[in-house]
């Protein structure tokens, strides 16, 4: 349960970041402490789904530093919920291969 409301305010910090920045080079300055451009440390958040996504981000934002943070996160979105369509799409045809072949 303690592990759970850790996950969810991890969770909740990074979407205030992401809500109350302007710019990916705002966000990368809070986030990773005074960006430089080529060097940065890791993520702090302990949650590992909130650790991905804010690296997601980062990774985003290092490409573009000036460009809208809004535009890196619907770009993070969109490439999650393409790997996660096709996880579920393989494991549809997993299961379907299951049936064809008698099994259960």
């Amino acid at each position: 349960m303690a592990r759970a409301q850790e996950e969810d305010s991890d969770y909740g910090e990074l979407i205030r970041k992401v809500t109350t920045k302007e710019s990916c080079l705002d966000y990368l300055n809070e986030e990773h402490d005074n960006y430089s451009g080529n060097k940065m440390a890791e993520s702090q958040a302990p949650d590992e789904v909130t650790k991905g996504l804010s690296r997601s981000i980062r990774d985003e934002c290092q490409k573009s530093p000036k460009e809208s943070l809004k535009n890196a996160v619907a770009r993070v979105k969109k490439t999650y919920t393409s790997k996660l369509s096709e996880i579920m799409e393989r494991a549809q045809d997993e299961k379907n291969t299951l049936h064809n072949k008698g099994g259960v």
